[in-house]
This record gives structure tokens, sequence and C-alpha cells, in this order.
């Protein structure tokens, strides 16, 4: 890599994190599809279970949510927004922006089977939620008061969901201190600066590192076909590479696909067999 793109990394705070992504430590995200209604009908709801890890196992909890494809898409429109493409921070969110855009599934797949198209959602906003929540969890990116304040924000009401919703799309029970804070959150009562009491939490590394195309060891997103390109790290990334997601769930930049089909239309890493 060029070595005018290295970045030197900075110290990273240690100590509790703080409590507007403290909360998501024990928290774990999975979507299934919900297949309930009447033959006739196309639509599709997905369930979001949402599971908050306790201390021991008495503490635990899970609950249930159903949501629409159309509220999943309206999620990551508020996202998008939140980000405020082209802000300056030293954060990774051009690199959250661009795999909101690029990674999420879209309203329609042409070509292929309502079977197909919906195990392609399943795995895709299941992995989605969990790009976010470990970017939410990684402390390089507390520095920006766009994560902090916005994105965690969308994502904890997300998983918390309202009072208002019928009873028929909730199921379990929230824990009584996560709607508590999403409570203060949304009345302006919680302090930014505020510690947590939850122990801290070492974090992986960067979701950078983990999004890999096997084929040419590049990252997924965030690697413009252009190296020498000038501008700002938003310019560089809007001209990224497009990937695509095999039915195994193996990943890789969509132009390293083109070679490999030629020669077998299987997953290169696997050898699962693509129909065309």
């Amino acid at each position: 890599m060029n070595a005018k793109r290295l970045r030197k990394k900075r110290s990273l705070p240690t100590g509790p994190l703080p409590p507007r992504v403290a909360w998501l430590d024990g928290i774990s995200m999975n979507v299934t599809p919900l297949i309930s209604r009447p033959r006739n009908s196309s639509r599709i709801d997905y369930l979001l279970t949402v599971t908050c890890q306790g201390r021991d196992a008495a503490d635990s909890s899970t609950w249930h949510l159903v949501r629409s494809f159309d509220e999943f898409r309206f999620f990551r429109k508020r996202l998008t927004a939140n980000l405020q493409r082209g802000h300056f921070c030293h954060a990774e969110c051009p690199w959250l922006y661009t795999f909101l855009k690029s990674y999420y599934p879209k309203s329609q797949l042409v070509g292929s089977t309502m079977s197909k198209v919906v195990e392609r959602r399943r795995k895709t906003l299941t992995r989605s939620l969990a790009t976010i929540r470990s970017f939410l969890l990684n402390r390089a990116n507390h520095v920006c008061p766009l994560v902090m304040k916005g994105i965690a924000l969308e994502l904890l009401e997300f998983v918390v969901g309202s009072h208002q919703e019928p009873d028929h799309d909730r199921h379990g029970e929230v824990p009584e201190w996560l709607r508590q804070l999403l409570q203060r959150w949304q009345d302006g009562e919680l302090d930014p600066e505020e510690s947590t009491c939850s122990e801290d939490t070492q974090t992986g590394d960067s979701v950078l590192d983990k999004d890999i195309c096997p084929l040419c060891d590049h990252p997924l997103v965030g690697h413009p076909r252009n190296e020498e390109v000038d501008g700002d790290r938003w310019s560089q990334l809007s001209g990224a590479e497009p990937f695509s997601t095999l039915t195994c769930g193996h990943n890789f930049h969509d132009e390293c696909l083109i070679g490999k089909f030629n020669e077998a239309l299987e997953c290169p890493t696997c050898g699962r067999k693509e129909r065309s």
C-alpha cells in the first residue's frame, strides 16, 4: 500500500466504555424470516431476535421484534443520513457509510427465487447488524460525535422498540435498565461523558481488518481501484469496488469473481456450486 495512505495509530482510551455504546457489550442480534402470511402474499417479515447476556444466566434475557424488510431499509437510510457524508473526523465513518450503501440487501433481486432472496437477506441483515455493533464497540470510532449520538441511538431504538408497537410484533421482555437508558437518551438526560459501571471490554480488531476479499487480499469496502486517487477519504471510498455475497456466505469483489466464474461456477473458497 502506498505509504501516504498509511495512518498513524492513535492511542485509544482505556477504562469503561461510554454508556452510549456499553449496552452493546453483551448484546447479540439475529434475523430469521417469518413465513406466516397467505401464499398469495409476496411480503416476508423478519424476526429480529435480541439476546442480552448478563454476567450469569439469571440476568440474561431475550426478546423478539417483527420487522418488515422496509423497516430494515428505512433503518439503513437513517444510519447513512446520520453519518452526514463528507464530514471530517478520525473515525471510520467513510467505511461504515460505504458498507451500508454497498452491502445492505437491495429491495429487489432480479433473477432469483423467493427462497434465495429471503435467505440472502437473512444473512446480510444479520451480518449488517453485527458489523454495526462491532463498529460502535471499536474505541477508535468513539471520537466522532455523529457515531456516538446518532448511530448508537438509532441502533438502540431499533432493537428496543417502542411502546406503541402492536403486541403481536413484540415478544419477550426488554431489560428495564435498557428501556431506562433509551428514555434518558431521548429526554436529553444522558451525559455524553458519563461513565458506566460495566467492566472494560477488550474489543477485537477493527471491522476493516475482517472484511477481506480472499482473491485479492484487499478490503471488500474502502479499497478504491486506483491507489493514486487524490482527495479526501469520502471521495476515495466512493470509487470502491462493488462486491457480492455468494449463497454460501463468502464475499468477493465482483471484478475478482468474473475470472473465477469463467473457469467454474462455484465459490472459490468452499467450492459450493452457484446457479446461473
